[in-house]
């Protein structure tokens, strides 16, 4: 039997340290309460901020009831030896299934096809939560363990299929979150603050996975008559504790709003407003067209006028793009096995910056036609402004640049 002094560990890293519990639950609570007042004045019309919430909740639960100190008072409270262990199995197992079911509802798609798979997850897992307890009742426990609970029992007839149990579908259902959010975040039309908290998100729920996978071998270890409880009572809740704030912050980070959105847009499109302000002969705009102080310039505004002044400036290229650089570059990108939006992207990229240099050139030359050519109407397709910054950075775009800097020192 494991020694009593092994149950808490001085290891600042390996400890199982009590109120790290209650501080990772508090911190779940507390992102819920800072929702709170956004559902309540939603009034129920906002489903995905009410079950975010709610989730939260069951996590904030899962944590504290999960805490050695609240096992031993709901065990004495209820006068039956581990009934704790059952109860916080089927908060774990309900916290994951719920997380793929919002997941799933979260991403949308096919409505038939979500409600069905949704209702099959609810029904699995309700099934589950209860066999839990229904297994517990049929076990024998008489000694009371709050550490060691898995292990301790893991040869116990009924008590070994209850605790196999929970740790198969967290497994599963934490598993399935994970690509669900992975998969999801890699969609050509999400991006921003969402894509980060989607892989947050991700990334917390197969930090669940390495937490069963430590329980389930330290289990599967008793079964062949070893003792590796510490992979259980140590490793284990190195992997629960950040799980739970990575998924609380993925999910309360897309909520956020506009102004982490905007920011995350606005830095996207810094490559590009670089490369327009090397464009000769056309005036910027400047914060102070909109206030004397450039500090009291909200995000949103900010946001507004660097895409304002990306498009102006392409206006006053308009006469140096050149498509045939464009439809070039992208069959290239094409042959590479790149996709549709990024070959797009970097013949996009490539042709801005031919016309840029090409207008430097004019400039030189003192030939760049009037200003009043064209106007904002007259403003070349391009796609996604952020997309083609992303592309600046491309060999295939730099590539471009040299030649038509080269180019143009051949002409003078």
């Amino acid at each position: 039997m494991t020694p009593t002094f092994l149950a808490v560990d001085i290891s600042p890293f390996l400890r199982v340290d009590t109120a790290g519990f209650y501080l990772t639950g508090a911190l779940l609570l507390l992102a819920c309460l800072l929702r709170l007042p956004a559902v309540v004045r939603a009034r129920g019309r906002d489903w995905l901020l009410s079950s975010i919430c709610a989730l939260l909740l069951v996590g904030s639960g899962v944590l504290v009831t999960a805490a050695p100190q609240t096992i031993a008072a709901v065990n004495q409270a209820t006068g039956i030896t581990n009934i704790a262990a059952p109860l916080v199995y089927a908060l774990l197992d309900t916290f994951s299934g719920a997380s793929v079911v919002l997941v799933l509802n979260w991403r949308g798609g096919d409505q038939e096809q979500t409600r069905r798979l949704s209702k099959a997850v609810i029904i699995t897992y309700s099934v589950i939560c209860l066999t839990l307890f229904v297994l517990y009742a049929l076990g024998d426990d008489p000694v009371e363990k709050r550490f060691t609970f898995d292990t301790y029992y893991a040869n116990t007839p009924y008590l070994r299929e209850m605790i196999s149990l929970y740790l198969v579908a967290h497994a599963v259902a934490s598993t399935s979150a994970s690509i669900l959010c992975w998969r999801w975040s890699r969609d050509e039309q999400v991006s921003g603050i969402l894509r980060t908290g989607l892989r947050i998100l991700a990334s917390g729920y197969l930090l669940h996975v390495g937490y069963d996978l430590s329980k389930g071998v330290a289990v599967a270890a008793r079964w062949t008559g070893t003792d590796w409880d510490v992979l259980s009572t140590k490793i284990a809740p190195v992997f629960a504790q950040p799980s739970a704030l990575l998924v609380a912050i993925g999910f309360i980070l897309p909520l956020v709003g506009a102004p982490a959105d905007d920011l995350y847009r606005y830095f996207r499109l810094g490559r590009l407003a670089r490369e327009m302000q090397r464009v000769e002969g056309a005036p910027a705009p400047t914060l102070a067209t909109y206030t004397r102080s450039a500090w009291r310039v909200p995000l949103s505004m900010r946001l507004t006028q660097r895409q304002t002044f990306i498009s102006d400036r392409l206006v006053a290229c308009y006469s140096h793009l050149d498509p045939g650089i464009r439809d070039q570059v992208y069959q290239d990108a094409r042959q590479r096995n790149v996709t549709d939006a990024q070959a797009a992207a970097v013949a996009d990229a490539a042709m801005i910056v031919d016309a840029v240099e090409s207008r430097r050139s004019s400039a030189t030359q003192g030939t760049i036609p009037p200003a009043a050519s064209h106007t904002s109407d007259d403003a070349p397709h391009t796609g996604d402004l952020a997309a083609i910054s992303r592309a600046m950075r491309s060999p295939v775009v730099k590539a471009i640049r040299r030649r038509a800097r080269e180019e143009s020192a051949s002409l003078t």
